[in-house]
């Protein structure tokens, strides 16, 4: 039960309440040293378990066709525009002054009703084709979002302490479905490495963990709708 209700907590990390006695319809904001966290991770472990993989922020619950969608840096003296990789992905531009204590990365969009979401890490390696993620790369995002989680709440630092004293990993416990997985419709995952492969429904219990280690950082998982890859 305990397992159970960690994995539940981790599955709406995305959804991390940042301040619940906030009104509605605030404009969505986070601290810049917040997103840095993830950031700070990623490049700490890249090199390792995702070479030449790329960090990005999605914008929590938006759709992905609205266009128009900006994201600052905003401090006191400057505003820095930060690219954006598609209509609700950005990423951050390794620039030190941007870190003063006050930064706040600012979207020109609002939270839904009665939300404070954190942005939605991604990471992906070059090459992969459409509807293919890679296993360390969703190892080190749930990483990077659990990281950005801690530096935000006590409340949250103090369920992952709790979590580790049963001895439980919360990303080696999440299913592959659970982190960055196709925003389409999909009833199969299938995971290849090497010459190991493993094709599930997703109406079957007991997924695919991120922590199963018989799959090495370089498996590639793959999710379908009746044999057509869902990008």
């Amino acid at each position: 039960m305990r397992i159970r209700f960690f994995l539940i907590l981790l599955a709406v990390t995305t959804s991390v309440h940042a301040a619940d006695s906030e009104p509605a319809g605030k404009p969505m904001t986070w601290r810049y040293q917040l997103l840095q966290t993830a950031q700070d991770l990623f490049e700490k472990r890249a090199a390792t378990q995702a070479p030449g993989a790329t960090l990005t922020f999605s914008l929590p619950k938006v759709d992905a066709a609205q266009a128009n969608n900006q994201v600052e840096i905003v401090s006191a003296d400057k505003h820095i525009v930060l690219p954006m990789v598609s209509n609700t992905r950005f990423a951050l531009l390794p620039d030190a002054d941007a870190a003063e204590g006050d930064a706040m990365v600012v979207v020109n969009r609002n939270f839904r009703k009665g939300e404070m979401n954190h942005p939605n890490v991604q990471v992906r390696s070059p090459g992969l084709p459409d509807g293919v993620r890679r296993m360390g790369d969703l190892r080190l995002a749930c990483a990077a979002q659990m990281e950005m989680a801690k530096a935000e709440g006590l409340k949250f630092r103090a369920m992952l302490a709790t979590a580790s004293m049963f001895g439980v990993s919360v990303c080696d416990k999440l299913e592959v479905t659970k982190i960055d997985a196709p925003t389409g419709p999909y009833d199969t995952v299938t995971i290849e490495d090497s010459d190991r492969l493993l094709v599930q429904s997703t109406a079957q219990p007991n997924l695919l963990k991120l922590g199963d280690k018989i799959w090495s950082d370089d498996a590639r998982i793959s999710y379908t709708m009746s044999d057509h890859i869902v990008p």
